[in-house]
């Protein structure tokens, strides 16, 4: 087991301008995909969930960021400086925000970790509930779809179904996603599309009775909503029919992560939740 890290001089404190540029230089050398409009979540209403552990000489040794519901909460971009790794920096910042996370009143933590992160996690409490994949689209040219702007019914509904599914109020967290994006329905199934012009997100995407053909109608219109416009990609849960669907439309598994919580699930019905409302980091 690795130390603590401790310093005298070590502080956690809400990331700069220039700590977020040292961050994506890391996350790059990971191979992370990072959608702009998280980045852009974290560095403006979400600031004071994200930190940063900065040495004496206020150089920034690790990151990690945190999205609090109401009950719940998900932990995500635990990174540490290459150089600085095995000094246990990693673990002081997992316990500053499992503790922050705690005092704002989340009882049930989830993330989604690497390999390389799950003894840590273990160690912790987390327990494995599943398997997520990503899946990732490299966006070819189709016919495209005439797509309505987000309405408010449109958001009552996908927010219903995913407190439904995960038995807890994301509201918060779906409204800042849906800006400027797209929710497509049928049947029980509804999705929300984050467009970017690089990387859209599908997701979250929820399904109470896994209909093949309501999940294929609304991966259709999320396809030809971003067709031509860069990649899109989807984390889901390993264990969803959809991912037949996915792999029938070109889509390329490109990673796995497990999904693992601590706490009490409750009512959590992961069979409704096809895929997660970010890549890994909110939920």
């Amino acid at each position: 087991m690795q130390p603590e890290y401790r310093s005298a001089e070590a502080t956690i404190v809400r990331p700069s301008a220039r700590d977020w540029e040292i961050f994506l230089e890391w996350a790059g050398l990971e191979s992370w995909r990072v959608p702009a409009r998280e980045l852009q979540l974290y560095r403006g209403v979400l600031a004071d969930s994200a930190f940063v552990l900065r040495t004496g000489d206020e150089a920034p040794v690790g990151f990690i960021t945190t999205c609090r519901h109401q009950r719940s909460a998900w932990i995500g971009n635990l990174i540490v400086d290459p150089a600085r790794r095995g000094a246990g920096i990693g673990r002081r910042l997992f316990a500053h925000a499992v503790g922050t996370l705690s005092a704002r009143g989340a009882a049930t933590l989830w993330l989604t970790a690497s390999a390389g992160g799950l003894p840590l996690y273990a160690d912790k409490g987390f327990r494995e509930t599943g398997r997520v994949e990503r899946w990732v689209w490299s966006g070819e040219s189709l016919v495209s779809a005439k797509i309505e702007p987000v309405g408010k019914g449109e958001l009552f509904s996908l927010t219903r179904a995913d407190a439904t599914a995960w038995d807890d109020s994301r509201v918060g967290l779906l409204t800042l996603l849906a800006r400027g994006g797209s929710i497509f329905s049928a049947g029980s199934s509804i999705a929300l599309l984050q467009t970017a012009d690089d990387l859209s997100v599908l997701g979250p995407w929820l399904s109470a009775d896994l209909c093949p053909r309501n999940n294929r109608t609304i991966l259709t219109m999320a396809m030809e909503a971003v067709s031509g416009r860069g990649e899109l990609a989807v984390d889901v849960l390993a264990s969803s029919p959809v991912r037949t669907l996915l792999k029938v439309a070109g889509f390329r598994l490109t990673g796995e992560t497990v999904l693992m919580m601590r706490g009490e699930p409750g009512k959590v019905k992961l069979g409704e939740v096809v895929s997660l409302a970010s890549l890994g980091s909110m939920g």
